[in-house]
């Protein structure tokens, strides 16, 4: 799943990952925990940040809830990874950026608690940056007030409801990786070998 966004990349996100994550999924309490890649300055200088939340710190029955058969817990929807960099960040192996930002989730389809943690990281980033979001590839540009209203059925939902609701999803969820991320891995071979690099290790 994917959303783009744009405005203007010369202003800076005034808080730092954990604080957006608590926004996201669930105010900073001592019993919940994320797992993230990039610091606090990545995310206010880069606009990068990735983002997870172990969602059996949050409520305990992610830790037995049952998955359609033949899904493995490892590579399941409990483990939902939310992306936020540059467009071209990930393709150019972070030597370039491109002209928009955007946000990924590693599945295809998404829990309602990540779709809602999604919306809410594209409304903070698009608040900061005076932007605008798109959900089309940049087709139709949504204001942050009518991406509000288009999803006011997910923002609404407190993080409790949306955690009843996914415990209940998950449990006939199929895993399908979003193809882009497959696309971005061979841009970024492409670019690696282009400029004389080793991928080798990819």
């Amino acid at each position: 799943m994917r959303l783009d966004i744009k405005g203007d990349y010369t202003k800076r996100v005034p808080y730092g990952y954990l604080e957006l994550a608590g926004k996201m999924w669930f105010p900073e309490d001592e019993q919940v925990s994320y797992s993230n890649a990039g610091d606090n300055e990545q995310l206010q200088e880069d606009f990068f940040s990735n983002l997870s939340l172990r969602k059996s710190t949050a409520d305990k029955g992610w830790s037995s809830v049952p998955l359609k058969e033949g899904v493995r817990s490892l590579f399941s929807h409990i483990d939902e990874c939310i992306d936020l960099e540059f467009e071209n960040a990930f393709a150019t192996d972070y030597n370039e950026k491109g002209d928009y930002l955007r946000i990924l989730t590693k599945h295809l389809e998404v829990l309602t608690v990540d779709r809602r943690a999604m919306y809410i990281m594209a409304i903070e980033i698009a608040t900061v940056i005076d932007g605008q979001i798109s959900e089309d590839n940049k087709a139709r540009w949504l204001t942050i007030e009518e991406f509000k209203r288009k999803h006011e059925a997910i923002l609404s939902l407190t993080f409790e409801e949306a955690n009843e609701r996914s415990l209940a999803e998950i449990q006939t969820m199929d895993v399908v990786d979003d193809p882009l991320w497959e696309e971005e891995a061979n841009r970024r071979k492409e670019y690696i070998l282009a400029h004389g690099g080793d991928i080798s290790d990819l």
